[in-house]
């Protein structure tokens, strides 16, 4: 007896499934001669009839009655262990949510030196600004927002309020006096719409106002049209930083206003049983105790 192909037996059981010829074909993505000769094949090699023709929708004898549940058994198991020794040798993955300024303005600017480190996954970077989303532990590591009042919260970095500007609106030295911002477009985030008003407070510089506004809708957007040099931006400093590296900002006036929140590092349950993520962990904890040594104090 020559061996069963099992291309013959998947098109017996899509046969099954589909009810017809044409159905069981489009299942298979094949022509629905292919999927006669399949079943005609089997018969041949069985020496018994399996599926009564003629009707719209196919009937089986008892023998392929019988057949198919041998065949739905054995592709069954064969389909989980080809996916079990799948899932054995695909890279791990780690599943990184952070806040989306923070994931473009601090965290993909130091990803770089990953190519050469020995983490094994592949990483998967998702942003949010909903805190739904950072409770549901739908990630292996987040970068939260807030005042670290998360279990298992771990700072990753302070922060603190900033203005900034393109060096083509303000010049690369920024301005002469605290009193010039007023003559510039004032860039606005709607998501925190105080932090103007409380770095200004802080300069003693409540009198200060401009006619001239933009309101948009995240720090993201913010920093990017302050970058375009639309107006001036009031930045945290450690999502300009940088952009003020790199040129694209300079510090409008050099005060920075410290602020109770600031950027924390979460681990899910499932974290714990994945090294890859307990190296990228450690790797970004260990990115921003160097940012961190490298700041300059807000004053």
């Amino acid at each position: 007896m020559t061996d069963l192909p099992i291309s013959a037996l998947r098109a017996f059981r899509a046969l099954a499934r589909c009810g017809s010829f044409t159905a069981a074909a489009r299942d298979l993505g094949c022509a629905q001669s292919a999927v006669s000769r399949h079943i005609a094949a089997l018969e041949a090699h069985l020496q018994q009839t399996l599926v009564l023709r003629g009707h719209r929708r196919v009937q089986f004898t008892q023998a392929g009655a019988q057949y198919l549940e041998t065949v739905q058994r054995v592709l069954d198991e064969l389909d989980q262990g080809t996916a079990r020794i799948a899932r054995a040798g695909a890279r791990p993955t780690v599943k990184i949510l952070a806040m989306p300024s923070f994931a473009a303005r601090w965290l993909i600017p130091r990803c770089a030196p990953l190519r050469s480190m020995p983490i094994d996954a592949e990483i998967e970077l998702a942003t949010s600004i909903w805190d739904a989303d950072f409770h549901r532990e739908r990630f292996d590591l987040a970068v939260h927002y807030g005042d670290g009042a998360w279990p298992g919260a771990t700072l990753l970095v302070h922060d603190s309020l900033v203005p900034v500007a393109s060096p083509r609106l303000v010049g690369t030295a920024g301005l002469e006096r605290i009193d010039d911002l007023a003559r510039f477009c004032w860039l606005h985030d709607s998501l925190r719409s105080s932090k103007w008003p409380r770095w200004l407070a802080a300069q003693g510089a409540e009198h200060l106002a401009t006619d001239r506004h933009m309101k948009l809708q995240d720090t993201e957007a913010t920093l990017a049209a302050a970058v375009a040099g639309v107006g001036i931006a009031m930045g945290h400093a450690a999502l300009v930083d940088n952009d003020v590296r790199e040129g694209r900002l300079v510090l409008a006036w050099p005060a920075q206003v410290p602020l109770a929140a600031g950027y924390h590092l979460l681990q899910s349950r499932r974290a714990a049983r994945n090294a890859a993520a307990q190296a990228l962990a450690a790797w970004l904890l260990g990115e921003a105790e160097a940012f961190r040594r490298t700041r300059p104090a807000p004053g």
